[in-house]
């Protein structure tokens, strides 16, 4: 290992680091180096920690001790890669464009289905994308065609997982609309976060353990239309690269298609290829006229560029949340094939946006002042309407608002992650888009996934919760609209302001009917706080006793606007709360004194919905 190595993992981990990179790279010809070093460390850990080895050296002895077996399990271990459904999305665009002409010619051998290989298909998610992705698009080009895809990997762990094929629902979530359809059922009782894949794709799918470096035995005299082999030649030197490669090639048709990763372009390698796409070949004796679907004549050393992946799509982005905002413009560029051309804060502000600006897709809000998405959908939307994908905070798989969006016509749903982690959910969100704007001629269908998933909050012992708000004079009109979007049994809320003592008693009276709840002064902590009552209080004379007393209920804390940094290290001294901070923007967000006890960061016209999400589940 390198000094570069040695100084970025722990150095009494070198040797152990050494060891189990050698055993991985015998068995698998994974050749792991600098840049592997901290996974192959944090893994170990982890193994250690099973079975209650605490020293390096230990370890060590218990692998020469246990050599087969520990064999085995750390090639599990190091060769399993984060996956997910329909990853590098060109890639089924490129599929697409070319499916027809991989229909004629199995026709032409007399094939009634097509034959796929996923040769490193990890935990499964690539092989029931193609499994999905064939079911919606097979049966338009030739009813009579039916696939079979066979999926393999080195982990036999990975391979019953995938055979398996049982998933958590936020895997599934990530599945675009259109190719989601029904083969996916919900679990209940304990098992009620997973979801399995039903018959309708599984048994059209094969899984085998099998080793790249021995491909014969995993397929043996078989061929294929198409072979994927993504994101594991990293692993790789360049010369098993190109002997896997044209061992995979032997095992394909010649008029297949080869994919592998789009960050391992096949380019300097010895092969005989040609590229018709972001890595994706064919073999250059196939391409001598070879006709593609839209019926352009292909040379020998062409390449042939899917119009879908360079197409630039033009987007309205309809939110009152600067930050996400900002981070979807970050999201949607050039480089992937987009351009944020407007913004909305609102559906009032997207209707006049839209009169004087034409968009190829819109994505859109739920919960947004003066017009939210739910209203703009039902005043608005129609055959002739941009294609809309909802980016909501409110959870696709138990609200009831998420339902309402399917059916009154958006395409499509993702889950609005928190902000420091939009930006790793960019391609979910990319894949989404791009989905629904190359196939809006179909009507959207809401899935039996969706529809199992459908319900409404309802908070359970609301006498044994709290809420808390953290909130300014300035604030009355949005504390208003927060109790109007708020129904059924609530807890008792507590409203605390911050240098008003004097004038917060006539405050109240002058405005407590503008709620549509109870609201009372509080001078001084109570016994017992009343459910469905809202207590405006000061802050300096009352938070700390009713943090004491209240310690141990359920609390969510919404704080609008900044606070004090005084009243900040109060607040943050509540333990096993929800705090939702409002959005302020990201400069403003960086620097507010509760940044780094937040649950998330969101507009305000998110804390009801969130907040009563929250209540409901404890």
């Amino acid at each position: 290992m390198s000094q570069a190595q040695i100084g970025s993992v722990n150095s009494s981990f070198v040797s152990v680091i050494d060891k189990v990179s050698a055993i991985v790279h015998k068995i698998t010809g994974n050749r792991l180096g600098e840049k592997q070093a901290y996974m192959v460390e944090t893994r170990v850990k982890k193994r250690m920690m099973e079975l209650g080895i605490k020293e390096a050296a230990d370890y060590l002895k218990y692998i020469d001790q246990h050599l087969e077996n520990e064999s085995g399990i750390l090639v599990g271990l190091i060769t399993t890669h984060h996956t997910f459904f329909f990853r590098e999305f060109p890639h089924f665009e490129i599929l697409k464009k070319m499916l027809p002409d991989l229909v004629n010619q199995a026709k032409k051998r007399g094939e009634k289905s097509l034959k796929i290989w996923s040769s490193a298909c990890s935990k499964g998610q690539e092989v029931y994308s193609l499994a999905m992705f064939f079911e919606y698009y097979l049966g338009e080009i030739d009813p009579t065609m039916s696939y079979k895809i066979l999926g393999s990997d080195i982990d036999v762990e990975s391979v019953k997982i995938a055979n398996n094929g049982v998933y958590h629902q936020n895997e599934i979530k990530e599945i675009p609309m259109n190719f989601l359809g029904n083969h996916w059922a919900r679990g209940t009782g304990d098992i009620s976060m997973y979801a399995k894949v039903k018959s309708t794709i599984k048994s059209k799918c094969e899984f085998r353990p099998g080793n790249l470096l021995k491909i014969n035995e995993i397929v043996k005299n078989d061929k294929f239309d198409v072979i994927f082999c993504r994101n594991v030649f990293i692993y790789f030197e360049s010369y098993q690269v190109e002997q896997i490669t044209k061992d995979l090639m032997s095992h394909l048709y010649p008029e297949g298609i080869f994919f592998s990763g789009i960050s391992e372009p096949l380019s300097g390698l010895k092969l005989e290829v040609s590229s018709i796409g972001p890595s994706a070949y064919k073999m250059k004796s196939a391409m001598v006229n070879s006709t593609v679907s839209n019926g352009t004549i292909v040379k020998p050393g062409s390449i042939v560029i899917n119009k879908s992946t360079t197409e630039i799509y033009k987007v309205m982005c309809v939110d009152d949340s600067p930050s996400i905002i900002t981070l979807l413009k970050r999201v949607l560029t050039k480089e992937h094939g987009f351009e944020v051309v407007a913004t909305a804060i609102n559906g009032m502000d997207a209707m006049e946006k839209l009169k004087h600006q034409k968009v190829d897709i819109i994505t859109l809000d739920i919960h947004m002042p003066e017009m939210d998405g739910i209203s703009y959908l039902e005043k608005n939307f129609s055959k002739s309407h941009p294609p809309v994908v909802m980016i909501s905070s409110a959870s696709r798989t138990d609200s009831d608002v998420a339902m309402k969006a399917l059916k009154l016509g958006a395409s499509d749903y993702v889950e609005k992650p928190a902000l420091n982690n939009l930006e790793e959910r960019g391609e979910e969100i990319r894949t989404k888009l791009r989905s629904v704007a190359q196939d809006y001629n179909r009507k959207p269908v809401i899935t039996s996934f969706d529809k199992e998933n459908q319900q409404h909050f309802t908070i359970s012992n609301p006498d044994k919760k709290m809420r808390v708000i953290l909130a300014s004079i300035s604030d009355l009109p949005r504390l208003k609209a927060f109790f109007s979007n708020i129904d059924g049994v609530q807890p008792s809320t507590i409203i605390f302001f911050e240098g008003h003592g004097e004038i917060l008693e006539a405050f109240v009276k002058e405005h407590s009917k503008d709620f549509n709840k109870e609201v009372i002064f509080l001078d001084t902590v109570e016994k017992k706080f009343e459910q469905n009552k809202i207590y405006f209080t000061d802050f300096k004379s009352n938070f700390s006793n009713i943090n004491k007393k209240f310690a141990s209920f359920p609390c969510s804390i919404l704080v609008f606007g900044n606070i004090s940094t005084h009243s900040a290290k109060m607040v943050s001294e509540w333990r096993n709360v929800q705090l939702l901070l409002e959005d302020l923007g990201e400069k403003s967000n960086k620097v507010h004194p509760l940044m780094s006890f937040s649950s998330d960061v969101v507009p305000a016209t998110s804390f009801s919905y969130m907040s009563c999400r929250y209540l409901s589940m404890k």
